[in-house]
């Protein structure tokens, strides 16, 4: 007789890979959320914590339990081999005494899977409460977390920010034409563009219906302004659909309201210019974004993130 602790094995396989993934996620926003994220960390942690307990109980009862089963299989083994005198009557009280602790720790393991699928909920809902669904990008409230997060940054050590918002042309026509299935997949491949093309820094969001919203931490305006110029160019190229853009910065709007309303007011002028444009607000008002470089012009061998980190 032997007992398998391949179940166990998999269960600790399984809680490290889950743990690692939704943790990893946790980091990646980390910079992003500031304090919220702080907090979910915090989270996270005490729930490993609860599951180290779970699996400390787990391997105790394990091993006492396995030191029964193999005395009782060293006696079995004597008496089938004649070592000594069977008394199968004996045998049969201790195989019901083992019986009862391992349909007891059969309970136990049960009630840890439950504990733990519970207590996962609880990190991905960490996640899905900040994630909008069909995007894969922040939603509303994770943006108005992370603005608030970076004016307090701000105020306190003078850590200048862009903000960035994004609206799809004519989105309408698409959904009244196509359906709003074929909407929702335009949305969603918006939204992978826009992680795709952003720093691990930046923060995405979707701000509702068609809109997107970029944080750039450190990024100057001229330096978003390059950013969205190249969003820009990639959504008109990639799909059939283009994009009118309004950039502002706390080098001109120091106040979080303030700063929100310029880059919607810039991107209002964008769209009454003719869509499929990036438009600033500074001290100077709204005007159009020129870009002073082609796409061929950057060294391939760069990351144009970089390029628009530098911009000055």
């Amino acid at each position: 007789m032997q007992f398998d602790l391949s179940g166990l094995d998999i269960l600790g396989l399984t809680l490290t890979a889950l743990f690692g993934f939704l943790v990893g996620k946790l980091r990646r926003n980390r910079s992003a959320d500031g304090k919220a994220a702080e907090r979910d960390m915090q989270r996270a942690k005490a729930i490993i914590e609860e599951f180290e307990v779970i699996a400390a109980k787990l391997q105790q009862a394990v091993q006492q339990h396995q030191q029964q089963v193999v005395q009782f299989k060293d006696r079995v083994n004597a008496a089938s081999q004649g070592r000594r005198n069977a008394d199968w009557d004996d045998f049969s009280i201790e195989a019901e005494r083992i019986l009862k602790p391992t349909l007891a720790l059969a309970d136990q393991v049960a009630r840890a899977y439950d504990q733990i699928k519970q207590q996962s909920n609880v990190l991905v809902n960490l996640q899905e409460s900040r994630i909008d669904a069909l995007t894969g990008v922040g939603n509303r409230r994770m943006f108005d977390q992370s603005l608030e997060n970076h004016r307090a940054l701000f105020n306190r050590y003078g850590k200048h920010f862009s903000l960035v918002i994004i609206d799809l042309d004519h989105f309408k026509q698409i959904n009244d034409t196509y359906g709003h299935i074929h909407g929702d997949r335009a949305l969603a491949t918006v939204g992978s563009l826009l992680r795709e093309l952003a720093r691990e820094t930046d923060v995405v969001a979707r701000y509702g219906g068609e809109e997107f919203v970029i944080l750039m931490p450190e990024t100057p305006l001229a330096g978003a302004c390059l950013f969205c110029d190249r969003i820009r160019r990639e959504i008109d190229k990639k799909l059939d659909l283009t994009a009118s853009i309004g950039v502002a910065s706390t080098e001109d709007y120091t106040i979080a309201d303030d700063l929100v309303n310029a880059a919607d007011q810039a991107l209002y002028q964008a769209k009454e210019s003719g869509r499929n444009q990036v438009h600033l607000s500074d001290s100077q008002g709204c005007r159009l974004f020129e870009s002073p470089e082609s796409e061929e012009s950057c060294d391939a061998n760069q990351d144009p993130r970089d390029l628009e980190l530098a911009v000055s």
